[in-house]
């Protein structure tokens, strides 16, 4: 019998530290995060870590995703983690800005099959984080190629829209591509209020976004029809295919019905949120605090549910056509918020593609029909 709380864990957020060395205009920890973290390491969180390894099987190994801030700034405590749980049989991976990659690095995240995501919002990134990462002209591009598996994230909003974003991801797929035989991995979130001071990268063109889905979601059914894919249409292809997954999550295998009760990421639940003294969190975004890994088991989950109002949106969501891209959507968004931005654009860009799917099965039945 472990001395630890006890669930299935997918996932186990490190939360390294929260200083960053640089000041994102939309970044949504600079309202939630009020306490300093320490850097100091509480030797009981691997026995902790191990016993969630044994307990999700050795089938589906606990992930460890080390998060900041950012990450590098606290480098030598993921080196010393590593080590003391490479025998654990997680998997690692870690979300950086990547501007404090050094050679060394490089080697260490390799050597150790780390998935290392850049954070990077397409051609104008300037304007929304002030450093690129994927500059040209600097020794960091190349550095950052190296990478043996290497994934860009970026935040759609007014400052960077799905096409130019997904195109400027491609021309750096490409040159991966030479270089390692294979593509980058990609994701685009949504930009969300959670008290953004700079509230004009939230004045995104709706209309402009879905125009951009609509195109890019015709281009991806024709190409399915006629089973062409090109290497040069990856990233459209790969962003467009993750709402058609969706939409064949929820109408295909959950028949339309939206069971959730809680938060779709499932922060707090599977997905675990640690300091480095074993203190956890609702979300690796916040200062909430909700337990230790010490605490009770119920106690715990306990707290989490007070944090969670998914299902209190329950009324508000549950008509609602991008219900299978949200699911009920992100509990640190408050209710004005998503009334004046956040469900508008979640709408914007899924709903051109339901309509896209519901148009191409109606006319397949026609066809099959006639």
């Amino acid at each position: 019998m472990g001395k630890f709380l006890k669930r299935q864990t997918k996932t186990i957020f490190i939360m390294l530290g929260n200083g960053c060395n640089l000041s994102c205009i939309y970044c949504l920890q600079h309202p939630l995060v009020h306490k300093p973290l320490s850097n100091k390491i509480n030797p009981d969180i691997y026995e902790f870590i191990k016993e969630c390894n044994e307990e999700s099987g050795k089938d589906h190994p606990v992930h460890l995703q080390f998060f900041g801030g950012e990450p590098l700034v606290y480098y030598p405590n993921i080196e010393e983690i590593v080590e003391a749980t490479k025998d654990t049989g997680c998997t690692y991976s870690v979300i950086t800005n990547g501007k404090l990659m050094n050679d060394h690095m490089v080697e260490f995240f390799n050597k150790n099959n780390f998935w290392v995501t850049i954070s990077w919002d397409g051609p104008n990134v300037m304007k929304t984080r002030g450093f690129d990462a994927f500059d040209p002209s600097s020794p960091l591009r190349r550095r950052l190629l190296r990478l043996d598996h290497l994934s860009i994230s970026a935040v759609m909003s007014s400052k960077a829209y799905p096409k130019e974003i997904l195109e400027g991801m491609q021309e750096i797929s490409n040159q991966y591509y030479k270089l390692k035989g294979y593509q980058v991995g990609i994701n685009i979130d949504q930009i969300f209020d959670t008290g953004i001071t700079d509230k004009e990268i939230l004045d995104v063109d709706y209309q402009r976004v879905r125009d951009e889905i609509e195109e890019m979601g015709k281009e991806f059914l024709l190409d399915t029809i006629n089973s062409k894919y090109s290497r040069e249409s990856y990233t459209k292809t790969m962003f467009i295919q993750d709402l058609y997954n969706h939409i064949n999550q929820f109408y295909g295998k959950q028949n339309g019905i939206w069971n959730k009760y809680y938060c779709n990421c499932g922060n707090g639940y599977a997905i675990l949120n640690m300091d480095l003294e074993g203190n956890l969190y609702t979300c690796h975004n916040t200062s909430t605090k909700v337990g230790t890994i010490y605490t009770p088991y119920f106690q715990y989950l306990n707290e989490v549910l007070k944090t969670d109002y998914t299902d209190h949106m329950r009324a508000t969501c549950k008509d609602c056509a991008a219900l299978a891209f949200c699911n009920g959507g992100c509990k640190l968004v408050s209710e004005q918020a998503r009334e004046e931005t956040y469900c508008k654009l979640k709408k914007a860009v899924f709903e051109p593609m339901l309509s896209l799917i519901q148009e191409y099965g109606k006319m397949v039945g026609e066809s099959k029909n006639a």
